[in-house]
Protein backbone atom coordinates (compact mmCIF):
# COMPACT_ATOMS: atom_id res chain seq x y z
CA UNK A 1 0.00 0.00 0.00
CA UNK A 2 1.62 3.28 -1.28
CA UNK A 3 0.51 7.42 -2.14
CA UNK A 4 0.79 8.29 -5.73
CA UNK A 5 3.78 11.15 -6.19
CA UNK A 6 0.76 13.64 -5.58
CA UNK A 7 -0.09 11.83 -2.03
CA UNK A 8 -4.05 12.28 -3.28
CA UNK A 9 -3.77 8.98 -4.77
CA UNK A 10 -4.01 5.61 -2.83
CA UNK A 11 -2.39 2.14 -4.29
CA UNK A 12 -3.17 -1.04 -2.60
CA UNK A 13 -3.58 -4.81 -3.51
CA UNK A 14 -6.03 -7.22 -2.43
CA UNK A 15 -7.26 -10.90 -3.34
CA UNK A 16 -10.53 -10.96 -4.77
CA UNK A 17 -12.35 -14.18 -6.46
CA UNK A 18 -9.07 -16.11 -6.40
CA UNK A 19 -6.79 -12.96 -7.87
CA UNK A 20 -4.28 -11.13 -6.37
CA UNK A 21 -5.24 -7.65 -7.99
CA UNK A 22 -3.84 -4.27 -7.47
CA UNK A 23 -6.22 -1.17 -7.14
CA UNK A 24 -6.40 3.00 -6.82
CA UNK A 25 -8.91 4.91 -5.24
CA UNK A 26 -9.16 9.11 -4.45
CA UNK A 27 -10.53 9.32 -1.20
CA UNK A 28 -10.74 13.28 -1.64
CA UNK A 29 -12.75 13.70 -4.96
CA UNK A 30 -15.56 14.55 -3.78
CA UNK A 31 -17.90 12.60 -5.41
CA UNK A 32 -18.84 8.49 -5.38
CA UNK A 33 -15.87 6.75 -4.06
CA UNK A 34 -14.66 4.42 -7.35
CA UNK A 35 -11.72 1.68 -6.31
CA UNK A 36 -10.41 0.92 -9.95
CA UNK A 37 -8.55 -2.01 -11.17
CA UNK A 38 -5.32 -1.94 -12.72
CA UNK A 39 -3.90 -5.44 -12.75
CA UNK A 40 -4.84 -8.52 -12.10
CA UNK A 41 -3.54 -12.51 -11.24
CA UNK A 42 -3.43 -16.04 -10.47
CA UNK A 43 -0.25 -16.03 -9.50
CA UNK A 44 1.06 -13.44 -7.06
CA UNK A 45 1.41 -9.81 -7.79
CA UNK A 46 3.88 -7.15 -6.13
CA UNK A 47 4.02 -3.31 -7.04
CA UNK A 48 6.70 -1.01 -6.31
CA UNK A 49 6.05 2.96 -6.44
CA UNK A 50 9.46 4.93 -8.09
CA UNK A 51 10.59 8.35 -7.24
CA UNK A 52 9.49 9.85 -10.91
CA UNK A 53 6.27 8.75 -10.62
CA UNK A 54 5.66 5.43 -11.68
CA UNK A 55 4.20 2.36 -10.34
CA UNK A 56 5.96 -0.94 -11.39
CA UNK A 57 3.75 -4.78 -11.40
CA UNK A 58 4.95 -7.68 -11.53
CA UNK A 59 2.66 -10.43 -12.12
CA UNK A 60 3.82 -14.50 -11.47
CA UNK A 61 6.16 -12.61 -8.55
CA UNK A 62 8.96 -14.16 -6.94
CA UNK A 63 9.84 -16.30 -10.15
CA UNK A 64 8.69 -17.21 -13.56
CA UNK A 65 10.83 -19.77 -15.77
CA UNK A 66 12.70 -17.56 -17.65
CA UNK A 67 12.66 -14.46 -14.89
CA UNK A 68 10.70 -11.71 -13.92
CA UNK A 69 8.97 -8.81 -16.10
CA UNK A 70 7.88 -6.02 -14.93
CA UNK A 71 5.02 -3.26 -16.21
CA UNK A 72 5.51 0.97 -16.07
CA UNK A 73 2.52 2.58 -15.21
CA UNK A 74 2.08 6.09 -15.71
CA UNK A 75 0.70 7.70 -11.80
CA UNK A 76 -0.16 10.53 -13.30
CA UNK A 77 -2.28 9.22 -16.25
CA UNK A 78 -3.88 6.64 -13.85
CA UNK A 79 -4.73 9.57 -11.76
CA UNK A 80 -6.08 11.59 -14.85
CA UNK A 81 -8.12 8.35 -16.31
CA UNK A 82 -9.40 8.06 -12.26
CA UNK A 83 -10.87 11.44 -12.53
CA UNK A 84 -12.38 11.26 -15.57
CA UNK A 85 -13.59 7.65 -16.78
CA UNK A 86 -12.55 5.33 -13.40
CA UNK A 87 -15.08 2.86 -14.50
CA UNK A 88 -12.76 2.01 -17.52
CA UNK A 89 -9.85 2.95 -16.15
CA UNK A 90 -8.02 -0.82 -16.95
CA UNK A 91 -9.34 -1.33 -20.04
CA UNK A 92 -7.81 2.27 -21.01
CA UNK A 93 -4.35 1.50 -19.48
CA UNK A 94 -2.64 -0.08 -23.06
CA UNK A 95 0.56 0.38 -24.43
CA UNK A 96 2.25 0.13 -21.29
CA UNK A 97 6.38 -0.86 -21.14
CA UNK A 98 7.42 -3.82 -20.22
CA UNK A 99 10.88 -4.69 -19.15
CA UNK A 100 11.69 -8.39 -19.36
CA UNK A 101 15.13 -10.64 -20.15
CA UNK A 102 17.34 -9.96 -17.56
CA UNK A 103 20.61 -11.14 -17.72
CA UNK A 104 23.62 -10.60 -15.45
CA UNK A 105 25.35 -8.46 -17.82
CA UNK A 106 24.27 -4.44 -18.40
CA UNK A 107 21.58 -4.11 -21.24
CA UNK A 108 20.29 -0.77 -22.36
CA UNK A 109 17.16 0.46 -20.99
CA UNK A 110 14.79 1.28 -23.67
CA UNK A 111 13.97 5.07 -24.16
CA UNK A 112 10.67 5.12 -22.88
CA UNK A 113 11.68 2.99 -19.93
CA UNK A 114 15.35 5.75 -19.49
CA UNK A 115 12.64 8.57 -19.34
CA UNK A 116 10.55 6.43 -16.59
CA UNK A 117 13.35 6.20 -13.92
CA UNK A 118 15.63 8.92 -15.26
CA UNK A 119 18.15 10.03 -12.46
CA UNK A 120 17.12 7.26 -10.27
CA UNK A 121 17.90 3.32 -9.69
CA UNK A 122 15.26 0.99 -9.11
CA UNK A 123 16.07 -2.08 -7.44
CA UNK A 124 13.35 -5.07 -7.03
CA UNK A 125 13.91 -8.33 -5.39
CA UNK A 126 12.97 -12.05 -6.75
CA UNK A 127 14.35 -15.05 -7.92
CA UNK A 128 16.43 -15.71 -11.33
CA UNK A 129 16.94 -18.82 -13.19
CA UNK A 130 20.61 -19.71 -12.41
CA UNK A 131 22.92 -19.66 -15.22
CA UNK A 132 25.03 -23.37 -13.74
CA UNK A 133 21.73 -25.02 -13.29
CA UNK A 134 18.73 -26.05 -15.84
CA UNK A 135 16.15 -25.86 -13.54
CA UNK A 136 16.87 -24.11 -10.44
CA UNK A 137 16.13 -20.04 -9.37
CA UNK A 138 18.35 -18.12 -7.12
CA UNK A 139 17.67 -15.56 -4.95
CA UNK A 140 18.33 -12.01 -6.92
CA UNK A 141 17.97 -8.36 -7.84
CA UNK A 142 16.40 -6.86 -10.16
CA UNK A 143 18.50 -3.60 -10.88
CA UNK A 144 16.99 -0.84 -13.33
CA UNK A 145 19.54 2.13 -13.47
CA UNK A 146 18.74 5.00 -14.62
CA UNK A 147 21.42 7.09 -13.99
CA UNK A 148 23.30 4.99 -16.23
CA UNK A 149 20.48 3.84 -18.59
CA UNK A 150 21.53 0.04 -18.39
CA UNK A 151 19.39 -2.85 -16.36
CA UNK A 152 20.80 -6.53 -15.19
CA UNK A 153 20.08 -8.84 -12.87
CA UNK A 154 22.28 -9.54 -9.70
CA UNK A 155 22.65 -13.09 -7.68
CA UNK A 156 22.31 -12.38 -4.13
CA UNK A 157 25.43 -15.12 -3.18
CA UNK A 158 25.04 -14.84 0.04
CA UNK A 159 21.50 -16.65 0.15
CA UNK A 160 20.41 -20.08 0.41
CA UNK A 161 19.20 -20.84 -3.10
CA UNK A 162 15.57 -21.82 -0.70
CA UNK A 163 15.86 -18.09 0.56
CA UNK A 164 12.76 -16.45 -0.65
CA UNK A 165 13.49 -12.23 -0.74
CA UNK A 166 11.28 -10.25 0.79
CA UNK A 167 10.71 -6.64 1.17
CA UNK A 168 13.52 -3.95 0.06
CA UNK A 169 13.67 -1.19 2.02
CA UNK A 170 15.88 2.14 1.28
CA UNK A 171 17.87 3.67 4.04
CA UNK A 172 17.16 7.95 4.17
CA UNK A 173 19.71 8.88 1.36
CA UNK A 174 19.85 5.60 -0.75
CA UNK A 175 23.14 4.31 1.03
CA UNK A 176 22.18 1.37 2.15
CA UNK A 177 18.78 -1.24 1.61
CA UNK A 178 17.63 -3.73 4.09
CA UNK A 179 16.29 -6.93 3.21
CA UNK A 180 13.59 -9.06 4.63
CA UNK A 181 13.89 -13.03 3.93
CA UNK A 182 10.35 -14.77 4.15
CA UNK A 183 9.46 -15.98 7.62
CA UNK A 184 12.45 -15.16 9.23
CA UNK A 185 14.42 -13.44 12.55
CA UNK A 186 17.18 -12.43 10.20
CA UNK A 187 17.51 -9.89 7.78
CA UNK A 188 20.82 -8.60 5.72
CA UNK A 189 21.89 -4.92 4.98
CA UNK A 190 22.58 -4.46 1.45
CA UNK A 191 25.56 -1.54 -0.24
CA UNK A 192 23.34 0.73 -2.21
CA UNK A 193 25.64 0.68 -5.13
CA UNK A 194 27.06 -2.32 -5.38
CA UNK A 195 24.47 -5.11 -3.49
CA UNK A 196 27.18 -6.92 -1.20
CA UNK A 197 26.06 -7.64 2.06
CA UNK A 198 27.52 -4.95 4.22
CA UNK A 199 25.35 -6.54 7.59
CA UNK A 200 22.71 -8.59 9.06
CA UNK A 201 20.24 -7.82 11.97
CA UNK A 202 19.18 -10.65 14.22
CA UNK A 203 16.46 -10.77 16.83
CA UNK A 204 15.10 -13.32 19.03
CA UNK A 205 14.11 -16.90 17.09
CA UNK A 206 11.18 -16.73 19.73
CA UNK A 207 10.36 -13.90 17.58
CA UNK A 208 10.33 -15.17 14.11
CA UNK A 209 7.86 -13.43 11.72
CA UNK A 210 7.15 -12.11 8.63
CA UNK A 211 9.47 -8.65 9.32
CA UNK A 212 8.53 -5.41 8.28
CA UNK A 213 11.25 -2.49 8.34
CA UNK A 214 10.29 1.52 8.64
CA UNK A 215 13.53 3.97 9.23
CA UNK A 216 12.16 6.42 11.23
CA UNK A 217 12.63 10.18 9.61
CA UNK A 218 14.62 12.08 11.45
CA UNK A 219 16.21 9.93 14.49
CA UNK A 220 19.07 7.21 13.10
CA UNK A 221 16.57 4.25 13.93
CA UNK A 222 15.21 1.53 12.37
CA UNK A 223 11.71 -0.22 13.59
CA UNK A 224 11.46 -3.79 12.58
CA UNK A 225 7.81 -5.18 13.80
CA UNK A 226 7.99 -8.88 14.08
CA UNK A 227 5.57 -11.43 15.98
CA UNK A 228 4.82 -9.63 19.13
CA UNK A 229 7.45 -6.81 19.60
CA UNK A 230 8.87 -4.00 17.42
CA UNK A 231 13.24 -4.18 17.69
CA UNK A 232 14.66 -0.47 17.44
CA UNK A 233 18.27 -0.53 15.88
CA UNK A 234 20.60 2.22 15.47
CA UNK A 235 21.03 2.43 12.19
CA UNK A 236 24.69 2.98 11.79
CA UNK A 237 26.02 -0.15 14.15
CA UNK A 238 22.87 -1.99 13.62
CA UNK A 239 22.92 -2.55 17.74
CA UNK A 240 19.78 -3.14 18.90
CA UNK A 241 18.90 -0.22 21.23
CA UNK A 242 15.55 -1.09 22.30
CA UNK A 243 12.54 -3.98 22.42
CA UNK A 244 9.21 -2.39 22.48
CA UNK A 245 6.30 -5.55 23.36
CA UNK A 246 3.22 -4.59 21.75
CA UNK A 247 1.31 -7.77 21.84
CA UNK A 248 1.17 -9.72 24.80
CA UNK A 249 -1.70 -11.49 25.38
CA UNK A 250 -2.69 -15.23 24.09
CA UNK A 251 -5.46 -14.40 21.23
CA UNK A 252 -7.00 -17.04 18.64
CA UNK A 253 -5.71 -16.68 15.12
CA UNK A 254 -6.70 -19.68 12.48
CA UNK A 255 -7.42 -22.01 14.96
CA UNK A 256 -4.70 -21.58 17.59
CA UNK A 257 -3.93 -19.02 20.47
CA UNK A 258 -0.79 -17.30 19.77
CA UNK A 259 1.27 -14.36 20.79
CA UNK A 260 1.13 -11.70 17.98
CA UNK A 261 1.23 -10.56 15.36
CA UNK A 262 1.96 -7.10 14.53
CA UNK A 263 1.71 -5.41 11.13
CA UNK A 264 2.98 -1.86 10.04
CA UNK A 265 4.45 1.24 11.61
CA UNK A 266 4.19 4.64 10.86
CA UNK A 267 5.46 7.70 12.39
CA UNK A 268 3.77 11.13 13.20
CA UNK A 269 4.68 13.92 10.94
CA UNK A 270 6.87 15.32 13.57
CA UNK A 271 8.62 11.97 14.21
CA UNK A 272 7.81 11.99 18.08
CA UNK A 273 5.29 9.27 17.90
CA UNK A 274 4.56 5.96 16.52
CA UNK A 275 1.87 4.11 15.81
CA UNK A 276 1.68 0.18 15.61
CA UNK A 277 -0.99 -2.29 13.48
CA UNK A 278 -2.56 -5.10 15.78
CA UNK A 279 -4.73 -6.74 13.44
CA UNK A 280 -5.56 -9.44 16.25
CA UNK A 281 -6.92 -6.81 18.84
CA UNK A 282 -8.25 -4.60 16.17
CA UNK A 283 -6.34 -1.78 17.37
CA UNK A 284 -3.30 0.52 16.78
CA UNK A 285 -1.08 1.04 19.68
CA UNK A 286 0.70 4.75 19.71
CA UNK A 287 4.15 4.35 21.27
CA UNK A 288 6.48 7.75 22.16
CA UNK A 289 9.29 7.56 20.08
CA UNK A 290 12.09 8.70 22.86
CA UNK A 291 10.29 7.07 26.17
CA UNK A 292 9.44 3.63 23.82
CA UNK A 293 6.42 3.81 26.39
CA UNK A 294 2.41 2.88 25.08
CA UNK A 295 0.54 6.83 25.26
CA UNK A 296 -2.61 5.44 23.27
CA UNK A 297 -4.55 3.17 21.54
CA UNK A 298 -6.77 4.14 18.24
CA UNK A 299 -9.78 1.24 18.27
CA UNK A 300 -10.24 0.29 14.84
CA UNK A 301 -13.55 -0.82 12.83
CA UNK A 302 -10.92 -3.53 10.63
CA UNK A 303 -8.10 -5.52 11.92
CA UNK A 304 -5.46 -3.55 10.47
CA UNK A 305 -2.45 -5.20 9.09
CA UNK A 306 -1.05 -2.50 6.86
CA UNK A 307 -0.65 0.88 7.16
CA UNK A 308 0.54 4.45 5.04
CA UNK A 309 1.16 7.86 6.15
CA UNK A 310 -0.19 11.16 3.81
CA UNK A 311 1.08 13.51 5.48
CA UNK A 312 -0.57 16.56 2.88
CA UNK A 313 -3.84 16.04 4.00
CA UNK A 314 -2.99 14.77 8.00
CA UNK A 315 -4.41 11.18 6.91
CA UNK A 316 -3.32 7.16 8.07
CA UNK A 317 -5.09 4.76 6.07
CA UNK A 318 -4.89 0.83 7.14
CA UNK A 319 -5.77 -1.94 5.77
CA UNK A 320 -7.58 -5.05 6.77
CA UNK A 321 -5.71 -8.50 7.51
CA UNK A 322 -8.96 -10.12 6.57
CA UNK A 323 -10.39 -9.08 3.43
CA UNK A 324 -8.18 -6.09 2.98
CA UNK A 325 -11.05 -3.24 2.93
CA UNK A 326 -9.68 0.27 3.37
CA UNK A 327 -10.29 2.80 6.21
CA UNK A 328 -8.87 5.89 7.48
CA UNK A 329 -8.43 8.48 10.47
CA UNK A 330 -6.95 11.80 10.71
CA UNK A 331 -3.16 11.99 12.31
CA UNK A 332 -0.84 14.16 12.76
Amino acid sequence: MFLGPAGDTLFYKRRVDGLDALYVFQPDTGRIEVHAQIASSKEQLRAWPTLGGYVIVCTGWPRTPVGLRFRFFDSRRISELLDRQASNLNSLLTDVPVLGDFKLERSALPVDLFEAVKGERVVLPGFFPSPNETDAQVPALYEIDGTTASYRVVPLRFLKQSTLPGALVDEPGGARRWLTVGDSNHLFVLDGQSHELVGDVIWPAEQQALARVTHHPVRNETWISALSSVFVYDRSSLELIAEIPIEEELRWHRGARVLGFIGAVVFSQDGGRALVARPLSGDLLEVDVVTRKRIGRVPCVIDPLELCTAPGVGRVFMQSLRNGNISWFPYR
